[in-house]
């Protein structure tokens, strides 16, 4: 009998959870032997603790530098997947464990509330003094909202509005925290996969699980606004974001494409030149094969003391298989064919104004990092190997790391986004928004670093 201990894939740590603040100033994973926060502008590290015994964190949330939501998960989680424990880093105290009975499968923090996602429900607390303390933390339950199935643990807060998926697959609730109003939003006729509010509140995207089309409604009046195709064939929709001043949506898939969506209205020479519905092709045209120069990027902020990362540390400027000019937008033979009566609808939607591809990541199938297979005896009495399969993360239904987690710069003027990717192949990337020779807006990628590797090299 083979007695050796399984070869292991990697010691190294896996991301088994991303989220951004409120602001977007910050980013925080749960791996499997604690947390890190890192700024999302240049990404580098903050905070990197592992609060409790096992550390394994499967669900994160934060308020800057100071306030952390986590709960246990992974193969050895610090805690059970139904307990959240609120964490005060400033004073290094644990502020409040609350247990929920059942799996917690997402959380979200906001300076006015955190909001708890379960299965079937989503609680809703408000802060207050922990134990007649000085020191705020989430206590008081003032909301408990119903929903339909919610793996993928869907919420979205922005101020006072906060958007869940309805009672009904397809269905969104949109919920007033402060004047306690309810509104039903039929978005799509399968189940949601993910939905984004805007900074101000006023708009809402949504994906189902096809993953075909995006639509976003106004909350104020309920109604469409914009439909756009991502593709023809289903995909499963990553992540959703609506840049800061309402100008473009954002979309990730298990495609490995980032796309880039307009909202704005059309300029009277555009509506007189070129149809409102952007048809993108595959094929990129002439002037989209040149890799772009450095001047169409700008520099990332970087620490003053730090040692360039350009040329250390794994940031890099775009290779040149990825600083790829997008689509182009203009006529094609998709836009040509669509003009011919009675062909299918997916011909005519509007579609990306610009596209590029995104890290995916090379994980093996045990991204987790335990050995593939698993020795064990036949009924037979001879011994054979079994899959050892991941262990399930909340709100990760699919099995997979989490990729495409995005979140656009406040202070790029919806020129800058940010795309980071967990599993064992960790990475943060920065795309920006440049005008082309043609004036139309291209996607290029500005830079990337493997955030869970040495950042920089030691003096010496």
């Amino acid at each position: 009998m083979d007695t050796r201990a399984p070869i292991q894939v990697s010691l190294e740590p896996c991301v088994h959870i991303i989220s951004f603040d409120e602001l977007s100033a910050r980013f925080i994973c749960g791996l499997d032997n604690g947390i890190r926060v890192f700024r999302a502008n240049d990404c580098i590290r903050t905070i990197k603790e592992s609060p409790g015994p096992g550390s394994g964190v499967a669900v994160a949330a934060l308020l800057d530098d100071r306030y952390i939501a986590v709960v246990g998960g992974g193969r050895s989680p610090n805690s059970s997947p139904n307990i959240v424990q609120f964490w005060d880093n400033v004073e290094a105290k644990k502020l409040n464990e609350l247990d929920f009975a059942e799996p917690v499968l997402g959380i979200r923090m906001t300076t006015t509330s955190v909001a708890v996602i379960l299965a079937e429900r989503t609680v809703v607390l408000q802060y207050a003094k922990h134990n007649g303390s000085n020191l705020i933390g989430p206590a008081a339950v003032v909301g408990l909202h119903r929903t339909a199935n919610n793996l993928n643990a869907l919420c979205s807060i922005r101020g006072d509005r906060m958007a869940l998926p309805g009672l009904t697959p397809g269905q969104v609730q949109l919920l007033g925290l402060k004047d306690k109003t309810k509104n039903i939003i039929r978005a799509h006729s399968s189940e949601l996969r993910q939905l984004d509010l805007s900074k101000d509140g006023q708009l809402l995207a949504t994906a189902s699980k096809q993953g075909t089309l995006i639509r976003v409604f106004s909350t104020s009046t309920l109604s469409q606004t914009h439909e756009f195709r991502r593709g023809v064939d289903p995909a499963i929709i990553y992540s959703l974001s609506i840049s800061p001043t309402n100008q473009f949506i954002a979309s990730t898939s298990d495609s490995g494409t980032l796309h880039i969506f307009d909202l704005r209205p059309p300029s009277t020479d555009e509506t007189k030149s070129v149809p409102r519905k952007r048809v993108s092709t595959t094929r990129p045209s002439a002037t989209s094969r040149n890799r772009p120069s450095p001047s169409d990027f700008d520099a990332l902020s970087l620490p003053s003391a730090s040692t360039s990362p350009r040329t250390a540390g794994g940031f890099y400027g775009p290779p040149p298989d990825l600083a790829h000019a997008p689509p182009s937008s203009g006529p094609s033979v998709v836009s040509a064919i669509a003009r011919f009566p009675g062909m299918p609808r997916a011909f005519s939607d509007a579609r990306s104004m610009t596209s590029i591809s995104y890290h995916m990541g090379n994980d093996p199938p045990n991204w987790q990092g335990q050995p593939r297979y698993l020795n064990t005896t036949l009924p037979n009495g001879q011994t054979g190997k079994v899959a050892n399969p991941n262990v399930p993360i909340p709100g990760l239904p699919h099995g997979r790391p989490p990729k495409g987690v995005l979140a656009w710069d406040p202070k790029a003027g919806d020129r800058r986004l940010w795309c980071v990717g967990g599993g064992a192949d960790a990475r943060w990337e920065s795309f920006v928004l440049h005008e082309g020779e043609d004036g139309r807006l291209r996607l290029g990628k500005e830079g990337w670093r493997a955030f869970l590797t040495r950042q920089f090299p030691e003096e010496g």
